[in-house]
């Protein structure tokens, strides 16, 4: 079995996601404790991001390999796509929040601005996850090839199932010659004629003074 590069990356950012909820958590109890204002929303974003980014990490990198069958690629690629977006906006709005302050001294402007630093990492980290998520998936012909190289849980039964009855109905109906209408027989020109086996039993039937109706 080869070298799982996600591996390495789930573990930075779980780790890192635990770093920013610490971080965050000490700059807004500090604002909570020592002043009269609420901790900017922009702390208290980046904490929301390390919760969810850690039940992500739990649900990508274990969840969906523990139980195959409750994970689903919609899901996967969601988390991927939302975390990524969550963590750029969270380091590009606190940088330009701690940017516009007059003076940041002290460890809580420390605190402040490591979470800029590591949410740019988590950031960069997403998008090499969503990188690879895309490639193991072009090169296994989709997400449902791509389910079915993780493990199958990631696959729809409904449509393979639907996929296999429409092959066995097309290899079933490939054993039934279709016979002409009389309306189509009607409609060929003298620079088409008639085929002799039909032309035989249209003769007959003239003979025997009735014509043939379809019902369609």
């Amino acid at each position: 079995m080869g070298f799982n590069i996600l591996l390495p990356i789930r573990i930075f950012q779980a780790t890192f996601s635990i770093i920013i909820i610490g971080l965050s958590g000490f700059v807004a109890h500090w604002y909570n404790t020592n002043t009269a204002y609420l901790p900017p929303s922009q702390i208290s974003f980046l904490l929301f991001c390390g919760v969810y980014s850690l039940l992500s990490v739990t649900y990508l990198g274990l969840i969906s390999k523990l139980l195959p069958k409750t994970s689903n690629p919609y899901a996967v690629l969601s988390l991927e796509i939302s975390n990524l977006l969550f963590w750029f906006a969270g380091f590009v709005s606190l940088s330009v929040f701690l940017s516009k302050l007059l003076f940041c001294r002290g460890s809580v402007c420390g605190a402040a601005r490591a979470d800029v630093g590591i949410a740019a990492c988590l950031s960069v980290s997403w998008i090499i996850s969503v990188a690879l998520l895309a490639r193991d998936a072009i090169r296994s012909g989709g997400f449902e090839g791509f389910s079915r190289k993780m493990g199958g849980g990631w696959g729809f039964p409904w449509r393979r199932q639907q996929h296999r009855r429409g092959a066995s109905g097309s290899a079933s109906g490939s054993h039934h010659q279709r016979t002409p209408s009389m309306s189509s027989m009607s409609t060929l020109g003298k620079g088409h004629p008639i085929p002799l086996p039909t032309a035989m039993a249209m003769s007959k039937e003239k003979e025997a003074g009735y014509s043939q109706v379809s019902l369609a």
